[in-house]
C-alpha cells in the first residue's frame, strides 16, 4: 500500500461525475438554446426597434433569453471551477478565487436578467 501524508484518509472525498454530468447537461441545453436565439435573431433583421424590442419582450422570447443567460453563466463556472481547482493550488488562495468568480459572476447574471426583465415588462 502506498505511503500518505498525514490526513488523507481524513480528507473528504467528492467525486467528479456529478459535475462533468451537469456541464454536459448545461452544454446540451445551451445548444438548444442558442439555436432559438439564433433564429430569433435572423428575424430581427426587418424589424424597427419598436418591432425589435416586441419581439425580445415577448414573453416566450424573453423567458428563453432568460435561460440562456442563466444555464450559460452556470455552465461558465462550472468551466472556470475545474481550470482553477487545476491549476490554483490550496495555498494560492483556490477558495477565494472561486468565491470572487461566483460573485462575479452573480452579479453579471443580475445584471443581465434585468435589462431581459426591463425590455419584457
Amino acid at each position: 500500500m502506498a505511503e500518505h501524508s498525514a490526513g488523507i484518509a481524513h480528507r473528504r472525498r467528492v467525486p467528479g461525475l456529478g459535475h462533468w454530468r451537469w456541464q454536459r447537461y448545461s452544454a446540451v441545453i445551451i445548444l438548444l438554446l442558442m439555436v432559438y436565439f439564433v433564429i430569433m435573431l435572423a428575424s430581427l433583421g426587418t424589424l424597427d426597434h419598436a418591432g425589435a424590442t416586441g419581439l425580445v419582450g415577448h414573453p416566450a422570447n424573453a423567458l428563453a433569453l432568460a435561460a440562456l443567460v442563466g444555464i450559460g453563466l452556470w455552465h461558465g463556472t462550472l468551466g472556470l471551477q475545474v481550470v482553477i481547482e487545476d491549476y490554483i493550488s490550496a495555498d494560492g488562495g483556490r477558495h477565494a478565487v472561486l468565491m470572487m468568480v461566483r460573485v462575479v459572476m452573480g452579479l453579471i447574471g443580475a445584471a443581465s436578467l434585468w435589462a431581459i426583465a426591463r425590455v419584457a415588462l
